[in-house]
């Protein structure tokens, strides 16, 4: 057979002819025959014996000739029962078509093209199977024609389970692991000293203490007490007023006092928000060489501190993160969660777009499995984990769940796409605040009307006495748009007249004809005769869809109603509608932008009236006789464009699609009275309350003025909106998801449902989508799936995490990775325990934290024993407490406070504290790589300190405050170098040192050595003893007499060291 196959492929008798097939010739030969039996096969699959007859004989075939190779020279790598290398077994059919890290060994389609006939034809370095000895000829003459034939399995052999099932038997003895258990529910044990008990987490922690023969350490001393419960709820130290009053209260619960005058401090919220904030990589910038800012991150950092102060509970406080947008109570609050999706880095200009998101969607996956779950399943992106029971097809489940995100961007381009990670969202959204808005706007409607009807009566008897209207000064253009002729756009003023291009009269208007406008090419053109101060007015009607996202609403992004935009920053302006009718305009140089609330292309029609007073550089924008938004900007002339475009923007783009009627322009910024007489078409100014003063007396007059000055005073609810960022979902059926080949984004495999790793039961998830239709539901069935009371994953590790946070380390240390390759508890007991608790207080960590800090365990001082020590010298069985030098935030505010900078404010975007120029010049752009902040602004706490990604403050950064493009679960406190010249010899620090001894020199005037003791106190958090007073008093002389620094160069010397002092750098 290997003769004629030679021979068939190699018709001349060359002498590169007359060498040895290899066995990709004998493949490639194989698949030359095989259609034409498979034909013939084919031609009698009429008769059903036969079709039998073939079905058996290939079976035998498989069986006695298939099989025993695939047994000798295949099972003990991929034969199953922990011998499963490559992801991938043989021993079932299922196996096969299943693949392994490579993807599936039989292509159905394509048998030729098998993955696995290229392994034994060893044509390729990558491709040798069996990798030690090579299969012969015939051996693999008969497994191609096996595979060819259809690769029929024979009943009873090897293991042959469905492709569905057989995952599952892939999972290795480490789903045996205690992580992956359910929880317990342990006794609280008995102990030989339950007076030391105060609560069932000091009986667990005692028990094993007694076991090991170790008493644990004293009760701390109330000064020690007061200031890590300060430092550890709030991250600032307390106040010596704080610590008096503490130590010297006498009430047998002045402890549980001061702990819950801590957990409802709103600084609580500022404190524990940067441990959650670690873990989900939050920074207010994408990364990588542009390293743009984030649109409106801000707003989920500060959701995250108002949903701690709040007391959240934990399974809601993960839900709304994780499918905020997909709740049927859905409003602002649980979209700016969402905002959780978009923390991670982002390159603008991605070489492989499809590589870019999955590197996104790997980071989400990470965040989730690691922060939430305390799974490590990174590794199964590419293969099977190769030490805990995750499957790449459990890698891939997951990543199903959160595929109806929809990503930075689609396609090539170095912009990202708004409209999928923003949304401008009303203030008033969800079914309970429109609810509320609908009846204020009805009230609103109401009363407006009612008063509208008395002022119309009133000023409409006296109209024949009246002189011109105020709001007629200045006008230097009007539009009537009533036109007829040809190409002309007529000035009622007879000053400018405008041209027209193809838009059309004709359309009916408020007044008369107007303007229509086919939101193409249609547009007018006019002279710019407003550059200083101005007022642009005109009514406009539209039911269509605007340009440019609501996302971004600056005018030049819309579609343009009057409009001078010139590319660049330069002296323009103009006025557009954008997206959902958001009505927008601005001024450039310095660009600034204001815009309405969405709605008004409800096709009504709308006044607009856009003023500009070049004294102040103010801007304001009106719709329907009421401001809607102001801003200043520059007060320059804006002289760079010499006509302005009416229906169209001024360079091309940006068509208008509606009707345009009454455009004025004024050269000077009319007041509100004047811009709501035109708005409600009538006059009401003070000419009519004298005309109706005259005509019909004081009281007819004062009502009339009463009423104007009410309706003036009406402002309808506000239909206000806010940009957030977050998830938006590609709509009620999610993408499909492959396996990807050794990650490969280019390499799909099968397809796979979305579900949760088989070691937590592999549950599927097909959910209803929401209502709205935006998403698919999938990531709301998974978070129900999370926080459901019995998940063993999810309680252990909050629990877990909260213990770290209080006493610097997990129960299990490696609190991101409960698997082998994390540690494992120290006490498991107590950790379930606590975990069921959780669900007992219903989630609420303020409860779960006072549980902990009213403990005898938390109370402990840190003395040192030697006996224990050698018994447990890592302090494992939490016998003292560990001494914790302050985090890097926690130092730096520290210092601000001792300085009197300490800014307490809480929300708003990040601020721009002083950084020294030698770091700034780092920056590829050293003049706009940061912001500036006065100094109230840069004393707010370091949470606020914008975090740029490309840029990190540098003390906070040399103080350990972790990268940001990964999530941190616990941070390692450092040693070097560069740490102490921070403290002793940088810009931050002589600034705050010189403040620090001006505040000493205001509180205790004229006295050295009170304000020394003042310092010590403030820094100690106790009373100075004499002798460190002495020492410092020393000190202050040598730096006068001996180096020759004045008294208040010396002082500030002196708040140096006090501010490196280790009792002041450190908690015990």
């Amino acid at each position: 057979m290997v003769e004629a196959l030679h021979w068939k492929g190699s018709p001349s008798r060359s002498e590169d002819s007359m060498r040895r097939p290899t066995r990709f010739d004998i493949l490639k030969g194989l698949a030359l025959m095989m259609p034409v039996a498979l034909t013939t096969t084919g031609s009698m699959a009429s008769a059903p014996q036969d079709d039998h007859d073939r079905i058996v004989q290939a079976s035998k075939f498989f069986e006695s000739q298939a099989w025993p190779i695939i047994e000798r020279a295949c099972l003990r790598c991929h034969g199953g029962e922990g011998r499963v290398r490559g992801g991938f077994r043989i021993d079932a059919r299922s196996g096969l078509l299943l693949g392994g890290d490579r993807g599936p060994a039989i292509d159905e389609k394509n048998p030729e093209q098998s993955l696995i006939l290229k392994m034994i034809s060893w044509e390729s370095d990558d491709y040798q199977m069996p990798p030690k000895a090579q299969l012969s000829d015939e051996e693999i003459s008969i497994l191609t024609e096996w595979v060819l034939e259809g690769a029929t399995w024979a009943d009873g052999i090897g293991s042959d389970v469905p492709a569905e099932a057989f995952e599952a038997q892939v999972i290795p003895d480490g789903g045996n692991w205690w992580a992956w258990q359910p929880l317990t529910e342990p006794a609280v044990p008995e102990v030989r000293n339950p007076d030391w008990v105060r609560n069932p987490i000091d009986a667990f922690i005692l028990a094993r203490l007694e076991e090991a023969g170790i008493d644990p350490a004293p009760e701390a001393d109330r000064r020690t007490l007061i200031k890590r419960v300060a430092y550890d709820i709030t991250g600032l130290p307390p106040t010596p007023e704080e610590v008096e009053a503490f130590v010297e209260d006498d009430r047998p619960d002045a402890y549980e006092r001061m702990v819950d005058w801590y957990l409802v401090s709103p600084q609580h919220g500022v404190k524990w928000a940067r441990h959650w904030l670690d873990a989900v990589r939050y920074a207010d910038t994408d990364g990588y060489e542009r390293d743009r800012t984030k649109p409106e991150a801000w707003r989920y950092r500060d959701w995250v501190v108002d949903a701690i102060n709040e007391d959240k509970p934990w399974n809601r406080f993960l839900v709304e993160q994780i499918a905020g947008d997909e709740l049927p109570d859905r409003n602002l609050e649980t979209l700016t969660a969402t905002g959780f999706y978009r923390l991670g880095i982002w390159d603008d200009e991605p070489t492989d777009v499809e590589l870019a998101k999955n590197d996104d969607m790997d980071s989400i996956i990470d965040v989730v499995s690691r922060g939430m779950m305390g799974m490590s399943v990174a590794c199964a992106r590419c293969h099977e984990h190769k030490r805990d029971p995750i499957l790449q097809g459990d890698y891939y489940r997951l990543a199903a769940i959160f595929r109806d995100l929809k990503p930075y961007k689609e396609r090539m381009g170095n912009a990202i796409n708004a409209n999928n990670i923003t949304r401008r969202v009303p203030n008033h959204f969800g079914a309970e605040g429109e609810a509320d808005f609908e009846r204020e706007k009805r009230r609103y409607d109401e009363d407006f009307a009612k008063a509208m009807i008395e002022l119309r009566e009133r000023s409409s008897s006296v109209s024949g006495s009246l002189g011109p209207s105020p709001s007629d000064a200045g006008l230097v253009a009007h539009y009537p748009l009533d036109d007829t002729e040809k190409g002309v756009l007529s000035d009622a003023t007879g000053n400018h007249e405008g041209r027209l291009l193809d838009a059309r009269f004709g359309r009916k208007g408020l007044q008369g004809g107007a303007l229509g406008f086919d939101g193409g090419d249609d547009r007018a053109m006019i002279p710019n005769v407003a550059r200083d101060s101005f007022t642009i007015s005109l009514w406009m009607q539209t039911e269509s869809q605007a340009n440019g996202p609501d996302e971004d609403p600056r005018w030049f992004r819309g579609s343009g109603l009057v409009d001078g935009e010139v590319s660049g920053i330069v002296n323009d302006y103009g006025i557009s509608m954008i997206g959902s009718g958001i009505v927008a305009a601005g001024v450039g140089n310095p660009e600034t932008f204001i815009n309405s609330p969405p709605g008004f292309n409800d096709g009504e029609w709308h006044h607009v009236a856009f003023t500009r007073d070049a004294t102040t550089g103010r801007i304001a924008l009106f719709v329907d006789g009421r401001e809607v938004d102001s801003a200043r900007g520059g007060k320059q002339s804006l002289d760079s464009i010499k006509q302005l475009s009416i229906g169209r923007m001024l360079p091309g783009g940006g068509g208008f699609n509606g009707t345009l009627d009454e455009i004025r322009i004024h050269d000077r910024a009319l007041d509100p009275t004047e811009i709501a007489a035109m708005a409600f078409q009538t006059r009401f100014d003070d000419a009519v309350v004298e005309a109706i003063r005259d005509s019909q007396g004081d009281a007819a007059a004062d009502q009339f003025d009463e009423t104007r000055n009410r309706v003036l005073g009406m402002k309808p609810p506000s239909a206000a909106t806010t940009l957030v960022l977050c998830a938006r979902g590609h709509g009620p059926m999610a993408p499909r998801t492959n396996i990807l080949i050794r990650g490969d984004a280019h390499s799909p495999g099968r397809v796979v449902e979305p579900g949760v790793p088989a070691v937590l039961g592999g549950l599927d998830f097909a959910p209803e989508p929401p209502a709205h239709g935006e998403s698919s539901g999938l990531r709301l069935a998974f978070a129900d799936w999370l926080v459901q009371e019995d998940n063993r994953v999810t309680w252990r590790v909050a629990s877990n995490r909260l213990w770290q946070h209080l006493f610097g380390r997990g129960i299990v240390r490696s609190s991101d990775d409960f698997g082998s390759l994390g540690t494992q508890p120290t006490h498991p007991e107590l950790l379930d325990w606590l975990a069921g608790e959780f669900g007992r207080q219903n989630g609420s960590r303020r409860e779960m934290a006072r549980l902990v800090l009213e403990s005898n365990t938390y109370r402990m001082s840190n003395r040192f024993d030697e006996t224990s020590y050698n018994k447990d010298p890592l302090n494992d069985l939490a016998w003292r407490r560990d001494l914790r030098r302050l985090s890097a935030e926690e130092l730096r505010d520290s210092i601000l406070a001792m300085s009197g900078q300490l800014n307490p404010e809480l929300r708003g975007p990040g601020v721009y504290p002083p950084l020294p120029r030698a770091v700034l010049e780092t920056a590829s752009r050293p003049d706009q790589a940061w912001g500036r902040a006065n100094d109230k602004q840069a004393g707010r706490r370091s949470l606020y300190v914008f975090l740029k990604r490309s840029l990190r403050h540098p003390f906070l950064e040399g103080f350990d405050q972790p990268d940001t493009d990964r999530p941190c679960s616990v941070r390692f406190a450092t040693t070097v170098p560069t740490q102490s010249l921070m403290m002793m010899n940088s810009e931050f620090m002589d600034r705050q040192a010189a403040r620090f001894a001006k505040r000493l020199r205001s509180e205790r005037p004229n006295d050295l050595r009170s304000q020394i003791e003042r310092g010590l106190q403030l820094t100690l958090c106790r009373p100075p003893t004499d002798a460190e007073v002495d020492d410092l008093m020393t000190l202050i002389n040598d730096l006068q007499v001996m180096d020759g620094l004045d008294p208040s160069e010396a002082l500030e010397a002196s708040c140096v060291l006090m501010l490196n002092l280790n009792e002041f750098l450190h908690v015990g």
